[in-house]
């Protein structure tokens, strides 16, 4: 049993998007997941289409996977598909090889981690907005606490100023500041 019809035996049970492709990185096989993915018009016609023909991604995985023959994985990968919208995925590729070990293809798994990381950037974004906040609080403190304390210098110095005159080492027509 080559590596394909192995993963076809355990297809049904992957919930990611998937696809796989030939060795000229053609799809020829996928899910309903990656299907999905799609405007129908584009779903369609996936069939025999490279990655890049239908969803614009910064690196072509297949093609690296192809090359260097080894399993690939990039976390947080912006895709996006025409007149749809901007995904955010972690893609996991593998080669696949038949039994005499010649190279059959490219397994690629496609797990949609847009809702986290809209979530993700959404928290960034409210801890970088308190830590701002924090500053400003902090700022305003101690500016008040500098305000208080000659206030309070101020008064402490009119209190001498009261009792020295109570006790007459000060006269009541001169005014210290």
């Amino acid at each position: 049993m080559n590596q394909i019809e192995a993963f076809n035996v355990v297809s049904e049970v992957v919930f990611d998007a998937y696809f796989i492709t030939d060795t000229e990185g053609k799809i020829t096989k996928f899910n309903q997941m990656f299907y999905a993915l799609f405007p129908k018009s584009v779903a369609r016609k996936l069939n025999g289409k490279m990655l890049k023909e239908v969803m614009e991604i910064p690196m072509d995985i297949v093609t690296d996977t192809l090359v260097q023959r080894i399993h690939l994985r990039f976390d947080e990968v912006a895709a996006n598909v025409p007149d749809m919208q901007e995904y955010r995925f972690i893609l996991s590729s593998i080669p696949l090889f038949d039994e005499e070990k010649q190279l059959s293809g490219v397994l690629v798994l496609m797990r949609n981690v847009t809702d986290e990381a809209t979530v993700q950037l959404k928290y960034q974004d409210m801890l970088e907005s308190e830590a701002k906040q924090r500053e400003i609080l902090k700022d305003e403190l101690t500016r008040r606490t500098e305000s208080l304390v000659a206030i309070s210098k101020k008064y402490f110095d009119l209190k001498e100023q009261m009792r020295q005159r109570t006790k007459g080492q000060l006269s009541p027509y001169i005014y210290q500041v």
